[in-house]
């Protein structure tokens, strides 16, 4: 669902929408909805916070590590979690098990600035493109016992 964020109306964001070189126009991303990701009724995600909620989830646990080079993520299918995991430059290969191979193809296609891999150097586009990560998209729990 795309949200309007409290304080700010549907104008502002129509607004940010026009090149004519105003605060709205050259300021778009402050106007833009919020895009949330629920999943059975349940919030899962959201542009708003995203980074925060992903960096506090990935960067204690390989910073508390002295040299992290394997990492299993566990769902993750929108691929904030994998974005930030491949920014710790030790890491040679993510394990990314997903049950749902439609999260993951609707996040690249509705989400790809979650899984935006761009800024890391020798990455031009999603990090579900990285030669680093194996994606599997199975039932994690089976996907381990095997």
């Amino acid at each position: 669902y795309d949200v309007i964020i409290p304080g700010q109306t549907l104008e502002d964001y129509e607004k940010s929408r026009k090149d004519d070189g105003s605060y709205h126009t050259t300021h778009a991303d402050l106007f833009r909805p919020d895009r949330i990701v629920f999943l059975d009724g349940v919030m899962q995600s959201r542009r708003s916070g995203d980074a925060a909620y992903h960096e506090a989830l990935v960067h204690p646990a390989l910073f508390a590590h002295a040299n992290p080079k394997r990492v299993a993520i566990i769902g993750g299918g929108e691929g904030a979690t994998l974005r930030e995991v491949l920014k710790h430059n030790t890491v040679e290969k993510v394990v990314m098990i997903e049950i749902d191979r439609g999260m993951v193809d609707l996040s690249r296609r509705y989400l790809p600035e979650w899984s935006d891999c761009s800024m890391l150097e020798g990455m031009d586009g999603s990090c579900f493109e990285d030669f680093r990560v194996e994606l599997y998209c199975e039932d994690a729990f089976a996907w381990f016992i095997d």
